[in-house]
């Protein structure tokens, strides 16, 4: 069944229009239909065009093993992903606390709800955005002190210490309206978390549009430094601190390997340890250059004080 897909005119960053094609990837968690990532012609910035609208991109998701939406721990690559979750769960939350001692957050796109759950487990007032039906659900029965919130805006302005985005930026239709629902959020002096993939890494160029990161058409946008910061910077907000994922790189390779079998198992001992080395050296050139890293967690504030 095809599903209707809408033209983007203008840039979703900079409102220019003038693009250019760069890839076709194709969607291998639902559809199996390719779709096209255009740069823009003014900014840079890469995004799926045309792309399914907002009221339509959910059946996009509809796969038991969307990783985001789901604990399960079936088969090897899952189990591993799992392992390293509840490791750097914690590493999450230092860095959060690390730049502020006011623990108010919004976890928007919480997904199943394991990183509220590590940050109401240590002391935070948490409030969670998630638009999946079956994730909030999950997010409920790990714990009952998280405010599940309905929308951006039923949140109080400047209410927010912190407000994270781990991988789900690219995922939001509305992009300029919601992040000055971010500016109008946060306190004076919060801090705004947006982790995003990379697609100038060594594994981006390696595996091309089979790059697992791409997953169109669920990421609608597809960032590097340069384009992140110029669309934050014209909404308001400056650069504080870019921190590498090194993780990341290791386990979007291993995708990749199951894109190159058209979706299957990485069934070759070959395919884990190519992988592997890809992983390896994309983190070794990341070593060199923060902004060359296949994922990377950036934190803004805002520009302007906004006075009481």
């Amino acid at each position: 069944m095809e599903h209707p897909l809408e033209t983007l005119r203008e840039c979703p960053s900079c409102n220019k229009s003038g693009f250019s094609q760069q890839l076709t990837c194709k969607d291998y968690t639902f559809s199996n239909r390719p779709f096209d990532i255009v740069s823009c012609n003014s900014c840079g910035l890469l995004f799926t065009n045309p792309r399914p609208d907002e009221s339509g991109i959910g059946v996009f998701y509809d796969n038991p093993e969307y990783v985001s939406h789901t604990d399960t721990q079936r088969g090897l690559l899952f189990w591993l992903y799992g392992i390293v979750k509840r490791y750097t769960l914690g590493q999450k939350r230092k860095l959060l606390e690390g730049f502020t001692s006011t623990k108010t957050v919004l976890d928007y796109g919480a997904g199943s709800g394991d990183f509220s759950n590590e940050l109401a487990s240590n002391g935070w007032e948490v409030s969670s955005f998630e638009p999946d039906a079956n994730a909030r659900k999950l997010i409920l029965a790990k714990n009952d002190k998280i405010n599940l919130t309905p929308s951006l805006d039923s949140i109080n302005d400047g209410s927010k210490s912190v407000i994270a985005l781990w991988h789900v930026l690219e995922h939001v239709h509305r992009l300029q309206y919601t992040i000055q629902q971010f500016l109008r959020i946060l306190s004076n002096d919060g801090k705004l978390v947006i982790a995003v993939p990379n697609h100038t890494s060594f594994d981006a160029k390696f595996y091309k549009e089979n790059w697992a990161a791409y997953d169109v058409p669920r990421h609608l946008y597809h960032f590097c430094p340069d384009t992140l910061v110029i669309l934050m910077e014209s909404q308001g907000f400056i650069l504080v601190a870019m921190k590498p994922m090194w993780f990341d790189s290791f386990y979007v390779s291993l995708l990749s390997e199951k894109n190159t079998s058209n979706g299957g198992l990485v069934k070759s001992l070959i395919g884990w340890v190519r992988a592997f080395v890809v992983g390896l050296i994309s983190n070794l050139v990341a070593l060199m250059d923060t902004n060359k890293c296949s994922s990377v967690t950036y934190v803004f504030k805002k520009r302007h004080l906004i006075r009481p």
